[in-house]
């Protein structure tokens, strides 16, 4: 984005340029920028203009939306700024949640994730992320294409089968289907229905679960249903200075297969590590791995206990690889930590022992880190699923 225009200090905001106004609210929300366009007329005129979706373009690094706006459109103006800033929206990594056992068949392969990225012409292109059998590569699977129409409004597409694709709340979106047609739901209505039945249809619409039954007697008649399914966002996908281990990470596990393993900080300073798995397991695809609520690192020089403890371990990977497994990385920090559960079936502590068995983080030199625990001599090696906000080695 281009930088701002300079302004002299104590400039009233009625006395700045267009291109800074514009600027100004295509860094808000739009409930923000309608009620920002409330201080000023300036403001007000901004917010209205066919230049302002332009303006959020820019910042957000795409091509000019399209359609192209009349200058005399303020509405569609508005519509446009709105999906632009809805798509933005769901740019990022997505944990599918457990189907809710009702017996629809889901629409897509149950994969544990889902990217949304910027595709060309400015759409937003939602794709399935799942283990591969090759390696560290993760298999990827289009999902959801994400357009804005001639009228500047959002639409979605699930290959070529229009679906909703709706946020709860902030971080919590759910794919759905499109809403039926009144056709449909006025079926019943047809050749004067008496009272009685008119208003079990209109109690039924507005009952709990009417819309799931509506879909479900649709997909009868086309052959197939379609399930929503939930997906809530991973804020943090991607380790920082401050927090070298957090974000969404793979790694060989010891059954020689790859898992995506999610690391998060609490708000006490604590970390905890799930495995992040097909939500058909028993464990609903989210299950722990390892925690602690000391994250203070083990500096060096290491203690020739440390030494020795990462030394004689395995480092896995899978089957095909042609790595060896004893090679050594360079260790730059270590961190205690403890399991969660049944971690590692080859431990021979009990279930209750489990809980309490000690482990380590070997944080390497190029960031990214490893684990393992004691009374197993394996190191699970993590690795990034994501750069820059950008997937990386994916098998399309």
């Amino acid at each position: 984005m281009e930088a701002l225009p300079a302004v002299a200090e104590g400039t009233a905001l009625q006395d700045l340029p267009e291109d800074a106004l514009l600027a100004i609210l295509a860094l808000l929300a739009p409930p923000d920028a309608a009620a920002a366009a409330c201080a000023c007329r300036r403001l007000a005129a901004a917010s209205s203009s066919p230049s302002l979706p332009l303006a959020l373009a820019l910042r957000l690094g795409l091509p000019p939306p399209r359609p192209v706006l009349p200058a005399s459109d303020p509405a569609m103006a508005a519509r446009l700024f709105r999906s632009l800033h809805r798509l933005h929206r769901l740019l990022g990594l997505w944990r599918r949640l457990p189907s809710s056992g009702s017996g629809y068949r889901s629409s897509s392969p149950l994969s544990p994730l889902a990217a949304f990225e910027w595709a060309p012409r400015g759409t937003l292109a939602a794709s399935l992320l799942a283990p591969s059998a090759h390696g560290l590569a993760v298999a990827k699977s289009p999902f959801v294409t994400l357009s804005i129409d001639q009228s500047g409004d959002t639409v979605a597409t699930m290959g070529d089968v229009p679906v909703c694709v709706n946020f709860v709340g902030n971080n919590h979106i759910v794919v759905d289907a499109v809403a039926p047609s009144g056709e449909d739901e006025d079926e019943a209505l047809e050749g004067g229905s008496p009272p009685e039945e008119l208003y079990m249809h209109f109690a039924n619409r507005r009952s709990p679960g009417a819309g799931r039954k509506r879909r479900s007697k649709q997909g009868r008649r086309r052959g197939r249903a379609m399930e929503a399914e939930h997906f809530v966002r991973i804020a943090d996908a991607e380790p920082t200075e401050t927090r070298p281990l957090q974000g969404l990470w793979k790694g060989i596990c010891e059954s020689r297969t790859l898992e995506f393993y999610l690391v998060t900080y609490d708000d006490i300073g604590g970390i905890t590590c799930r495995r992040v798995s097909d939500t058909r397991g028993q464990n609903s695809g989210f299950t722990p791995i390892f925690w602690t609520t000391n994250t203070t690192f083990i500096e060096q020089p290491f203690s020739e206990k440390e030494l020795e403890q990462y030394s004689g371990r395995e480092h896995i990977h899978g089957g095909d690889s042609d790595h060896t497994g004893t090679e050594n990385r360079d260790v730059s920090r270590i961190l205690c930590i403890n399991s969660s559960y049944d971690v590692d079936p080859h431990l021979s502590a009990s279930l209750y022992d489990m809980r309490n068995v000690e482990g380590r983080i070997w944080l390497y030199e190029d960031g990214t880190f490893g684990f393992g625990f004691s009374g197993s001599n394996s190191i699970i090696d993590l690795k990034h699923v994501s750069s820059d906000g950008c997937t990386i080695d994916t098998l399309d």
